[in-house]
Parts: structure tokens; sequence; C-alpha cells
């Protein structure tokens, strides 16, 4: 059997992971994607809900966070440490990211029940994002596409999956270090009165599939099907 990265914490063990070193790079992550959308791109002339700012936004924050991080995504050791590594694909692998699916789309099902439709409705700034993405085609759509779809959750699930998540386990027990790190998913980055409870049980979901399959694919698979679904809903609220 695979040894789990993420083994309960043991005393004699150093700790990896650096709780100012972890606070650190969600702050510049957050840092970066707040001063390129709400200052460079407004200087340039750019609005905020344009397609091409949001994807350029996304890109570039994680490119300053790779930047930074690249020496633990490269090598081996501390790859598997942060679980930037392949997860065995059995039954049990894909019971884990149905089951984490299903989890992070209770919102979903909840808005369904009472007649709705459009997850994250209400979100003013959020629709206008469908509305662009619903007008513009070619280059711009594909580039919005490809950041929210692949890129950010990419970059997410190392940091609070990775590092986060990580960080907490070498200090709580496995439930606890789930529950905080996607309470922290929730206010660090998604804090939105419409998408508080989409995002934290996102975060819940793909925390799960971090502890049980001791990589970061399983989660980034759920994180890229979850923002898909919420790009094709706002699109066709904005239709």
């Amino acid at each position: 059997m695979a040894t789990n990265a993420m083994d309960a914490p043991s005393a004699g063990r150093a700790k990896l992971f650096s709780g100012w070193m972890v606070a650190g790079l969600l702050a510049l992550h957050v840092a970066a994607l707040t001063v390129i959308h709400y200052v460079v791109g407004p200087m340039l002339g750019i609005s905020p809900s344009t397609p091409d700012l949001i994807a350029a936004t996304i890109v570039s924050a994680a490119v300053i966070v790779i930047s930074l991080v690249r020496r633990d995504v490269t090598t081996a050791d501390r790859r598997a440490r942060v679980l930037a590594v392949l997860p065995r694909w059995n039954a049990a692998t894909i019971l884990t990211i149905v089951g984490a699916l299903a989890i992070s789309q209770i919102p979903l099902g909840i808005m369904a029940l009472q007649g709705n439709t459009v997850w994250q409705m209400g979100a003013a700034e959020k629709l206008a994002i469908g509305e662009a993405l619903a007008a513009s085609g070619g280059a711009s759509s594909i580039a919005l596409v490809v950041a929210t779809v692949l890129v950010a959750p990419a970059i997410e699930e190392l940091l609070y999956r990775g590092y986060l998540l990580g960080a907490l386990r070498e200090r709580m027990p496995a439930f606890a270090a789930v529950l905080v790190s996607a309470l922290l998913f929730v206010f660090v980055l998604h804090f939105e009165p419409s998408n508080l409870v989409a995002a934290f049980c996102l975060g819940l979901g793909t925390g799960w599939c971090a502890l049980r399959t001791s990589s970061l694919l399983p989660g980034f698979v759920v994180h890229a099907a979850s923002n898909a679904f919420g790009l094709w809903y706002l699109s066709l609220a904005a239709a």
C-alpha cells in the first residue's frame, strides 16, 4: 500500500510546511489577483468584467505563485509532500471523485429544488461575466474558459489542498484540517455572499479528495468540473 503523504502528525517529524510560508503564499495570491484585476487592468482602461482581463488576472497570479514554489513542484520528495503527484487510478479513487462532485454540487441541488437554474444567482459581476462570455467569441472566450476551468483550479488546489491542508494536517486531525481549510478557502479567496456555501462545499469535497487519494489531481477534476458548470450556468443566464 502506498504511503499517505498526509499521515497523522508525528511529534518526531520536522514540519515541512511553515505556517508563515503558507500564509504568505495565500496572501500573495490574493494580492496578485486584486492588484492585477482592480488596479492594473482599470489603469489600462480595461473593465474588470471583460473575459480578457479575467483570464489575464488568473494566469498572471498563477505564474507569480508557481515562480516561488517551482522547487516544490519539480523536486520529487517535496512534490509528494504537496501532493503534486498522480493518484492510484482504481475504484476507490473514482468513487472518491464521484462523492466529492456530489458534495460540491449540493448548493446547485438546493437551488434546483427551489426552482432556480442559475448557480451563484444575484451576483451582478458574475452575471456580467456570463454576459461577456455569451457575447464574446473566439480567443477571448477560449482564454476565459482555459483560465477558469484549468488554471484557477490547478493553482487553488496546489495552494489550498497542497500547502494549506498539508500545514493544517501536520497540526490537527484530518477532519478538522479539511474543515478549516475549506473555511479559509471561502474567507480568503471566495468571500462573496452568493458564493459562500458553494465554495465551502467545494473546499470540503476537494479536501476529502486530497486526504483519500494523496494527490491533488482528483480534487482538480472536481474543481474544474465545478467551475465549468458555473461558467455554463452563467452563460445560460446571460443568453
